[in-house]
C-alpha cells in the first residue's frame, strides 16, 4: 500500500488498512481494532509525536495572526486574548488529526508497544 494513501487515511482518522472504519472511539482514544475490517490496533501508540506536531503547526499558523493583529495596532490585552483563543481552537482541531496521522504511520511501519514492558519489540534499550 502506498505511503501517501496511509497518510491520507491517517489525516482523515480512518483505519490505515481499509480506510473505512474510525480509529478513535472518542476525541483521542484509539480503538483496539477496526470496526470494519477488524485490523488489530493493540500496541499502536503515538506518545508525544501528535502534540509535538500540533504545537509546531499551530505556531506556524499563529504567526500571520499575530502579524496582522500587530498591524491593526491592537492593545496588549486584546492581542493576547485573540492569540490565546485562536491558538486553543487551532490546537483542539488539529490534535486529533495529527494523532490519526502518527497512528497510521506507526501502524504501517509496524511500531507496536508491549503492554507490560512499555517498550517496542526490537527497540533500543539503554539499560542493556
Amino acid at each position: 500500500m502506498a505511503l501517501k494513501q496511509i497518510i491520507l487515511r491517517g489525516l482523515r482518522r480512518r483505519c490505515p488498512d481499509c480506510g473505512e472504519g474510525k480509529v478513535f472511539s472518542g476525541y483521542l482514544t484509539p480503538k483496539s481494532e477496526c470496526p470494519e475490517c477488524k485490523s488489530d490496533f493493540s500496541g499502536v501508540r503515538t506518545d508525544d509525536a501528535a502534540p509535538w506536531a500540533t504545537i509546531l503547526a499551530v505556531g506556524h499558523l499563529m504567526a500571520p495572526v499575530v502579524i496582522i493583529a500587530m498591524q491593526m495596532d491592537m492593545g496588549t490585552w486584546p492581542l493576547t486574548a485573540l492569540f490565546m483563543a485562536a491558538a486553543m481552537v487551532f490546537a483542539a482541531l488539529m490534535l486529533p488529526v495529527m494523532k490519526g496521522l502518527f497512528f497510521a504511520l506507526n501502524w504501517h511501519l509496524g511500531i507496536r508497544y508491549d503492554q507490560e514492558n512499555e517498550v517496542a519489540p526490537g527497540a533500543w534499550d539503554p539499560a542493556s
